[in-house]
């Protein structure tokens, strides 16, 4: 007996070892099953074809949605079209879409909105069209520009379309469904329950084309490779001779022109003694009166020595002038004449009214025409001075050159 208590004993434990297994593997056979159920279910609602067009059947207003696109590829414009079929009088509100008011925008350029898989680039809207229908019906269309960046199965969201149908259409469909009084009611009821509602465009699709080729693998990227280490030579010190060239050409070119201004310009004293010719003409002629001859005059004597004679003549006054010829070697004469000349100029500024000009050599033209002559002949003469000792000079080398030789 106390054997048979101990066997029982020794082989109740791996009974129930054996029992715990097979349950276990009962439970997991079970779950791998309803797992297999539902990833076979998933697989079939993945797999199921989503449309790209949509049009209402069940409804007192006709809808119509679908997208429309002349190339599915990446980044290709696209449209989704909406459009509406309504009777007359017959209000209609079009889907509302986030950041968007399209109820009150006729055309609308977004950047960028995000509508489901797609993005939103552009709105429009067009409004209360005839159909030409002989009901009257009229038609509202929604254009929603749209694009897509990646390929594969995109999707835009489902919409809805609210309407709200005009008094006569809500009468004419109760009274044609009256039949009776208890019928009448009926129909009224059934009249108002359809006056207005919502029509639900699900989700449409569309498959995006990829831009890459078949054997294209964008997600392997070749490495850059390790730069190279060149030996840079070092620069070889410029030449001055470019620069001295340079320089050169630009000292002959202000030569050249210094030389052709100076060839145009007419001498002092020829410039002088045309201003005293013109003045002449011009008081003969009464264009100007008498103090203006000798104020003119005064100005040709001062311009003219300043000019040949290197000294600031314009800047002084009438005795330093006077004092400049006569240390220059005027003859007493010719200062005589200019002192007559700027006196009377001095004068006129003070007393317009000055006495009618004398005719011969005293006259001002020909004392001021006396002046510039006398310093042309000065300045023969101081030329001439220095000729003469240059010649002396190179005389007298040669002849000290001669007795040291002998």
């Amino acid at each position: 007996m106390k054997t048979t208590y101990r066997l029982i004993a020794v082989l109740r434990a791996p009974c129930l070892l054996l029992c715990l297994i097979s349950l276990s593997s009962m439970s997991l056979s079970s779950i791998s099953l309803s797992s297999g159920m539902t990833t076979n279910a998933v697989a079939q609602d993945s797999a199921a074809p989503v449309p790209n067009r949509f049009e209402s059947t069940d409804a007192p207003i006709t809808v119509v949605a679908e997208i429309v696109a002349t190339k599915s590829q990446v980044a290709v414009p696209m449209q989704y079209a909406v459009t509406i079929d309504a009777p007359r009088g017959a209000t209609v509100v079009l889907p509302p879409i986030a950041g968007v008011s399209i109820n009150e925008t006729d055309k609308l350029s977004v950047v960028d909105q995000p509508l489901g898989d797609f993005l939103l680039t552009g709105v429009e809207v067009t409004r209360d069209l005839p159909t030409g229908a002989s009901s009257g019906a009229r038609r509202t269309r929604l254009l929603l520009n749209i694009e897509s960046l990646k390929p594969g199965l995109r999707q835009a969201p489902a919409l809805e379309v609210a309407y709200r149908l005009g008094d006569q259409e809500s009468d004419t469909a109760g009274d044609s469904d009256t039949a009776g009084d208890t019928a009448g009611d009926t129909a009224g009821d059934t009249a108002g329950s359809v006056s207005e509602g919502t029509v639900r465009i699900p989700a449409l699709g569309i498959e995006i084309g990829s831009v890459l080729l078949a054997d294209d693998t964008p997600d392997k990227f070749r490495d850059i490779k390790n730069a190279m280490a060149t030996q840079v030579d070092d620069p070889e010190p410029s030449s001055p001779l470019l620069a001295l060239m340079f320089v050169g050409l630009g000292t002959l070119f202000v030569g050249f022109l210094w030389w052709a201004r100076r060839g145009k310009c007419p001498r002092p004293e020829q410039w002088a003694l045309q201003r005293i010719g013109d003045l002449k003409q011009s008081y003969e002629s009464n264009q100007i009166s008498t103090a203006e001859v000798y104020g003119d005059l005064s100005v040709v004597l001062r311009d003219y020595v300043q000019s040949a004679c290197n000294t600031p003549a314009t800047a002084l006054c009438t005795s330093e002038f006077l004092d400049r010829l006569r240390r220059d070697g005027f003859d007493a004469e010719v200062i005589s004449a200019a002192r007559s000349i700027l006196t009377k100029s001095d004068i006129s500024k003070f007393s317009p009214e000055v006495e009618a000009l004398e005719e011969g050599g005293t006259s001002p033209f020909e004392q001021a025409r006396s002046v510039v002559e006398e310093s042309v002949r000065l300045q023969n003469l101081a030329r001439q001075r220095q000729h003469r000792a240059g010649r002396s000079a190179v005389q007298a080398t040669l002849e000290t050159a001669r007795k040291a030789e002998a």
